[in-house]
């Protein structure tokens, strides 16, 4: 091989590797805008999910105290239902023991 094939063949892998970078620069810079774009990117969306996150671990509190009285009121309707239940079978027996003696 002479000198100046090698210096040719020297260019072609030089353009070669000039282009392979441009590609290479160019898909940098697509994962760059998608990972940093201020409305659909990653960051915006860890950004978005930890801000619900916090919202979210706020609210529990009030969330347990709304079942809480929720627990409390069921148990209450379950008493007066059963109280209500013996004093119509009271009332129920005396009228019945008032008709028939």
């Amino acid at each position: 091989m002479t000198t100046k094939e090698e210096i040719v063949l020297m260019k072609q892998r030089m353009n070669s590797v000039e282009e392979k970078l441009d590609k290479m620069d160019s898909k940098l810079d697509m994962l760059t805008e998608k990972l940093l774009d201020p409305d659909y990117g990653v960051v915006a969306r860890v950004n978005k999910n930890t801000s619900f996150r916090k919202k979210h671990d706020e609210a529990i509190p009030a969330y347990n105290t709304i079942i809480d009285e929720f627990r409390s009121l069921q148990r209450w309707k379950s008493a007066v239902t059963k109280a209500l239940w013996g004093l119509y079978t009271a009332v129920v027996g005396y009228i019945v023991k008032l008709i028939f003696w």
